[in-house]
């Protein structure tokens, strides 16, 4: 996967809270959210077998958080897409993650 420019220069170096999600296994996927603040940075990271995984997304506090994700394209194994979007603590994400692919998300509360 491509990195988003973007996207990982709004990462924060220190972190408020960090959660390792459940579906999370050494040599074959890494699934996290990071919290900064307001906002919440969601990485996954797909070892050599493909994957799809449904990502509860309770974390998240109260209200609406608007949503930049970037994955990589099931069309193009090059290229990635960007999606945007609106969430809340009861949504949940289905990521789909070639193998070797990954998946980048930024989760900002609206105001």
């Amino acid at each position: 996967m491509t990195f988003h420019r973007g996207l990982c220069s709004t990462a924060p170096p220190v972190w408020d809270e960090t959660i390792v999600l459940p579906d999370s296994a050494i040599g074959e996927l890494a699934a996290y959210a990071r919290r900064k603040g307001n906002t919440w940075f969601l990485a996954v990271m797909c070892g050599p077998q493909a994957k799809t995984i449904h990502v509860p997304l309770s974390f998240l506090g109260e209200g609406q958080y608007r949503s930049v994700q970037v994955h990589d394209s099931p069309a193009e194994n090059s290229k990635v897409e960007i999606e945007n979007s609106i969430h809340e603590h009861n949504d949940s994400l289905t990521i789909a993650l070639p193998a070797g692919g990954g998946f980048l998300g930024r989760l900002s509360k609206s105001q």
